[in-house]
């Protein structure tokens, strides 16, 4: 009976704390899906803002490079900021006033140098003066990100989940009214960085004055901070540099062609222009399986470190296999109607001259597929206390992206469907090697990965599903959305029949149904 009354406030407490993290997810998924939505609005505008496949090019190549660094900066200092404040919320006033202090140097640094770099980076890497300007816009948005970047860690380490998702919110509006409404002014690619540049002082402005700047006091030894952040670092920009750095290299490799070719300076970089903006608009659409994907790598994080530090090797296996079973199964569902039905997906949201990206969507879009997976089994390995490993494979297959991107580009010459699909065959190669890579090291860390009859049966399904998506007709927007659909219908019907799902998992779906009832 003594016992009770702790027992009870304990199991309050448990509950409160149970519910407090619900309504975390509920903000922060909120805040995922304003970004997904506002990004798409922009990638699918700009091209008809622009009027033009060669200023698109031009915007996404500028964009793409500061989007490497920019995505490197949020990850890094958003997580190494929030450990460091969640493990003494008491301090939190003074971890944010010394991350700011680390990310006023970095930002200077990357952003500051990047824009003195300018000249150097246009001209010389990328064999283009018209960067210039772009380059140096990108710069002030690198300085403003990596401050901003710890107002984000701060309220995250403070688990004040809806302030960071209405701040995220927040910017991702403010992003899309710059980036629209700069390009809408009428003076092209420059505008439109402009717009973002200025959405992103807005947005430090408005965080500091939500979040504050901290408190002066006791500092946490620089040392620690370096230590924990620097293996973020070099895994995140590898793995943006996979995602997105062919970009980069098929407009110098292009330009370098058409130089070669006997083409003067400004036709050889507009035609690597039309090029790189025909590209972008076969990205947009092959990115989508791995940006629905990626909340599965917060989920299976956790437990798979919560069983490692347990000893419970049978539970890891079993979250490895539940993990990558159903993220395969749910990545082919979206890849393969969409890399059979490449030019009506294309169709749908793009003028008719960027359809010449169709065939390099149909091969980079299964790229993505392999690199979802490479980045679900990074997050494992992570998980399993092995991040440096993770990092390590994320830098080697970077490497052979850049070589196998190069090289294909090189031998398939400038004409525009053998650029792009050589640009997505290059990048595929090495987001597959980068798979295989992974898998092995997951195998050996722990004897588990993606289920072997689950992935034959998987392909072997996908490839009906691709089928049917390329032979249904979808010459118009309105049916390549009916061979969209029949191509994940084919897909789910042929798992069904190859009995990769079945009984057990329509009982799931019942119980979740009745749950929500």
């Amino acid at each position: 009976m003594y016992n009770r009354q702790p027992l009870t406030q304990e199991a309050d407490s448990a509950r409160d704390e149970a519910r407090h993290a619900g309504r975390g997810l509920v903000w922060v998924a909120a805040g995922k899906i304003v970004f997904i939505v506002t990004a798409y609005a922009v990638a699918l505008a700009l091209p008809r803002l622009f009027g033009s496949e060669q200023v698109f090019g031009l915007f996404s190549v500028a964009f793409g490079a500061a989007s490497i660094l920019n995505n490197v900066l949020i990850a890094s200092t958003v997580q190494t900021v929030s450990k460091l404040v969640s493990e003494d919320e008491a301090r939190a006033p003074q971890t944010l006033r010394q991350g700011l202090q680390l990310q006023l140097f970095i930002g200077t640094l990357l952003g500051g140098g990047l824009a003195l770099a300018a000249p150097l980076i246009a001209e010389q890497a990328l064999l283009d003066a018209a960067l210039t300007p772009l380059i140096r816009v990108a710069g002030g948005v690198v300085f403003a990100y990596a401050l901003y970047a710890a107002l984000v860690g701060s309220l995250n380490g403070q688990r004040r989940f809806s302030h960071q998702a209405r701040l995220d919110m927040t910017f991702s509006v403010l992003r899309t009214a710059g980036l629209l409404g700069g390009a809408a002014l009428g003076i092209g690619a420059l505008g439109a960085m402009s717009g973002f540049g200025l959405a992103a002082g807005s947005i430090l402005l408005v965080g500091l004055f939500v979040v504050g700047v901290g408190e002066s006091g006791g500092r946490i030894p620089l040392k620690r901070w370096l230590a924990f952040m620097a293996p973020i670092w070099l895994y995140q920009a590898s793995l943006n540099g996979m995602l997105q750095i062919d970009l980069q290299m098929l407009k110098r490799t292009a330009t370098e062609l058409a130089l070669a070719q006997g083409m003067t300076s400004d036709p050889a970089t507009d035609l690597a222009d039309v090029l790189a903006g025909t590209y972008r608009a076969a990205q947009t659409f092959a990115f989508v399986p791995y940006q629905l994907i990626l909340s599965v790598t917060f989920i299976v994080f956790p437990f798979v470190s919560r069983a490692t530090s347990l000893g419970d090797d049978e539970a890891a296996r079993r979250y490895i296999h539940g993990a990558m079973r159903f993220s395969l199964l749910v990545l082919l569902a979206i890849a393969t109607p969409i890399g059979g039905a490449a030019s009506g997906v294309l169709r749908i949201a793009y003028p008719e001259a960027y359809l010449a990206g169709a065939d390099a969507l149909g091969v980079l879009v299964f790229g993505m597929v392999a690199f979802a997976l490479f980045v679900i089994g990074a997050t494992i390995l992570t998980g399993g206390g092995r991040p440096g490993l993770a990092a390590v494979l994320a830098v080697v297959s970077l490497g052979v992206v850049l070589v196998a991107t190069r090289v294909a580009i090189t031998l398939a010459g400038i004409e525009s469907h053998g650029a792009l699909v050589a640009t997505a065959t290059g990048t595929s190669i090495g987001t597959g090697l980068a798979l295989l890579l992974v898998g092995a090291a997951v195998w050996r860390s722990f004897g588990a990965f993606i289920p072997p009859l689950s992935a034959l049966r998987g392909l072997l399904a996908g490839a009906a599903g691709f089928a049917v998506a390329r032979f249904v007709p979808h010459d118009t927007a309105l049916t390549a959305l009916g061979a969209l659909a029949a191509g994940f219908v084919a897909y789910g019907v042929a798992l069904f029949a190859l009995r990769e799902l079945g009984g057990a998992e329509i009982a799931q779906l019942k119980a979740i149904v009745q749950r929500r009832r």
